[in-house]
């Protein structure tokens, strides 16, 4: 948490220096990047970017939560990703140039605060700062590693096994926020966690049923907990 009565340009010092991605540099350095980000905070339900005027931006989550979603030519949303703190979103400097205007971020949250960049000068931190390319080349990986996990539980497992490997990453991707009994925030609805597995919101609902009966699961509106 930033520390108590930090507002503006403190608190968005404040957060990059805290931020994974840039703990490494020094106190110039950070000031050097609040210069050319922009900080925003946004409450649950808020869309984070949805124009051409922020396609071509680097977003850097460092409080709360937020969906990525797509919406199809009739509006359809479905969501694509779930991230937390200190994940990045947007045009990745090693993602392609191609449109993401159908892509759009809603905050699960109401702490989400982030910092933003333009592609091109996120580019030039990363040349000047080695140490920063580094943490970017391994977040980037990770985030190879869980696609390629997700592909592969779509591919060779039931239903019921992806949403156990989900709902066990959910948990352990919100631990920091872990309550005394194992609980965690449940910020998705059913329909968003079956379009993460790839079926329909009826089958979660009754896996979910099952589950509970089972001992495994403790499900609400507000709290996940796996046994």
């Amino acid at each position: 948490m930033t520390p108590e009565g930090t507002t503006g340009p403190d608190k968005k010092f404040w957060y990059l220096q805290n931020h994974r991605l840039f703990d490494q540099l020094d106190d110039e350095a950070i000031a050097k990047l609040c210069i050319i980000s922009r900080y925003k905070e946004a409450g649950r339900g808020e869309h984070i970017f949805f124009t051409e005027d922020t396609t071509d931006r680097i977003f850097i989550l460092k409080t709360g939560a937020v969906k990525i979603v797509q919406t199809d030519g009739e509006g359809n949303e479905v969501v694509k990703d779930v991230l937390g703190d200190h994940d990045l979103f947007g045009h990745l400097p090693s993602q392609g140039r191609g449109s993401r205007a159908e892509e759009h971020a809603v905050a699960l949250t109401d702490d989400v605060s982030i910092c933003t960049f333009t592609r091109s000068d996120f580019e030039q931190v990363l040349a000047r700062n080695p140490q920063v390319s580094l943490r970017l080349a391994s977040h980037i990986g990770d985030k190879l590693r869980a696609l390629e996990q997700r592909y592969d539980s779509l591919v060779f497992k039931d239903v019921r096994a992806r949403l156990i490997e989900f709902l066990r990453r959910y948990v352990h991707q919100f631990a920091a926020e872990r309550a005394p009994d194992g609980s965690v925030p449940n910020h998705l609805r059913q329909e968003d966690i079956a379009q993460l597995i790839g079926c329909t919101r009826q089958t979660v609902a009754e896996l979910m049923g099952e589950l509970e009966r089972e001992g495994l699961l403790h499900y609400s509106r507000r709290r996940i907990r796996l046994a």
